[in-house]
């Protein structure tokens, strides 16, 4: 059985894919991406197998055999975007929980009293940044 049948019938075109080759929730996503312009509709014929039924929308100059090239290509696009998603799983959600956490802005008072500060870290300037402003910009003549 072939992987892509397309047929044309008297209300629209009829594309039938092999669940094997394209994932179904791809083929969702390309379906979704032509409801604006005709009407969709899956089904599944067969076991392993989804048809996508597109029938234009009244206006529409699209040919049915330029719909249907459409179609697959955004089916290739919609796959491929499935792939990488899946090969990057592991980086997309470090990225997200890094960037969610940096979001809970600062520590509230109840972090803030609950830190372990001791006398001989309580004045610790380990960037230098405790200094005041005539120490910073003293005058360099005063040399003697």
């Amino acid at each position: 059985m072939p992987q892509l049948d397309r047929s044309v019938t008297e209300d629209g075109l009829v594309i039938e894919l092999d669940e094997d080759l394209y994932p179904k929730d791809a083929i969702y996503g390309a379906a979704y991406i032509f409801i604006d312009r005709c009407y969709v509709k899956l089904d599944r014929p067969s076991q392993g197998r989804i048809s996508v039924r597109l029938a234009p929308k009244p206006g529409s100059t699209v040919s049915l055999d330029d719909m249907a090239g459409e179609f697959e290509n955004e089916l290739l696009g919609q796959a491929w975007r499935r792939q990488i998603v899946e090969e990057n799983r592991q980086l997309i959600e470090q990225v997200t929980t890094q960037a969610l956490s940096g979001a809970a802005g600062p520590p509230g008072l109840d972090d803030l009293l609950a830190m372990d500060i001791d006398e001989e870290t309580a004045f610790e300037d380990p960037l230098g940044i405790a200094m005041s402003w005539e120490e910073k910009y003293k005058k360099k003549s005063e040399k003697k």
